[in-house]
């Protein structure tokens, strides 16, 4: 496999082609087989995640600098926004594409109905994910899934996502590294590597002590349905029943709400500012691995990749905290209908922690991987 040649990750959850009988698999020989015909060139595909080859392969492309011949193909149903490795492989694929200005690289296919995506469940709390997939042009196959597949409606969608493929390799951009302007630079100055770092470095206290704060508040969202708990077995104690626990119940939402209310707005921003940032500092690593750089630059890239390998041992730490209370009322976000909205916001506030560490552990990986000459900077 070279960097010229086509390849598509195909990214979707193994229960899901289960349970529609290999239909997911078999689509993809199907426009590996459409690609060939059209274009007289193999497009190799990637399935099998838990494959050594599947990594060994994602990794190089991504290392390489992926080309306008490299693809990431999400099978976007609800099962595959539940799996976090399906979710990171968006996040991450998105910045690396974002970082050379190839975003079409990403080519999701809607195959079974996710109402976020379509705008169906607009009480439901945003999803990031669904957000990235919603920017570019996907497909629909809500309806084709349940085509036979050698019906001619299905055969020509087939050969109709094979040729936007062809498409996008002939007419992609060349790749052309994203750059991160300085908040106070002047619009004539163009930012010299020096430059950035600076303004990098400074961001990242931030960004720590957004987390903190994060942690800070689900600590009180913890503090207040322990109370609550103790207030219902008081109440269960006394003989209260069931309009015991609905008062206790409506108590604890009011007391949430404001403590909700800040969480949500926090892991947005949390979210916003990594994403934001994410195609340039990819760009920033690269560049600091394939340049040769001044003894300035050097110095201000080691000082910046130390600090990013600290935030990453930080925030990995308190990621799984919060991952582990997510999971925790998982099961009371389904005991009382006033809580329910309460504890899915609290949940996808959640996420977008989760995801955002996505993004750090992508830049510390890729630091990782950077010889600048100095053993204690790994």
């Amino acid at each position: 496999m070279t960097n010229t040649q086509p390849v598509g990750f195909w990214s979707y959850t193994h229960r899901d082609d289960r349970l529609d009988g290999g239909r997911i698999v078999r689509l993809s020989e199907q426009i590996v087989n459409a690609f060939e015909i059209i274009t007289g060139e193999p497009l190799e595909t990637f399935l099998d995640k838990k494959s050594l080859e599947w990594g060994d392969a994602w990794r190089t492309r991504l290392d390489a600098a992926i080309t306008s011949t490299t693809f990431l193909i999400p099978i976007v149903t609800p099962k595959f926004l539940m799996s976090q490795e399906c979710r990171r492989e968006i996040i991450t694929f998105a910045g690396h594409a974002a970082s050379l200005g190839l975003d079409e690289l990403l080519l999701p296919i809607h195959y079974v109905n996710v109402p976020q995506l379509t705008h169906e469940a607009e009480e439901r709390p945003a999803d990031e994910v669904v957000e990235l997939i919603s920017k570019r042009q996907w497909v629909d196959w809500r309806e084709l899934r349940l085509e036979d597949e050698d019906s001619p409606a299905y055969r020509k969608a087939v050969h109709e996502l094979a040729q936007r493929l062809a498409e996008i390799i002939d007419t992609a951009p060349p790749a052309l590294p994203v750059e991160i302007a300085p908040q106070n630079q002047v619009e004539e100055e163009l930012p010299g590597f020096l430059e950035i770092m600076a303004e990098m470095e400074e961001a990242l206290p931030a960004w720590h002590e957004t987390v903190q704060q994060f942690a800070e508040i689900i600590a009180s969202i913890g503090a207040e349905s322990n109370w609550a708990a103790s207030e219902i077995a008081a109440s269960d104690t006394r003989g209260g029943g069931f309009a015991g626990r609905m008062r206790v119940t409506d108590e604890l939402a009011t007391r949430l709400a404001d403590p909700v209310e800040k969480v949500d707005a926090l892991g947005s921003k949390y979210w916003a500012e990594l994403a934001a940032i994410d195609p340039g500092v990819i760009g920033i690593i690269r560049r600091a691995s394939e340049e040769d750089i001044s003894t300035e630059d050097e110095e201000a890239a080691r000082t910046f990749f130390k600090e990013i390998k600290e935030l990453a041992g930080v925030t990995t730490t308190t990621t799984a905290q919060l991952q582990e209370f997510s999971n925790s009322i998982g099961g009371a976000a389904q005991g009382s209908r006033r809580l329910r909205p309460q504890f899915r916001t609290i949940q996808a506030a959640i996420q977008k922690v989760i995801d955002s560490q996505t993004i750090i552990n992508e830049w510390s990986r890729m630091v990782d991987d950077i010889d600048l000459g100095d053993d204690d900077q790994q």
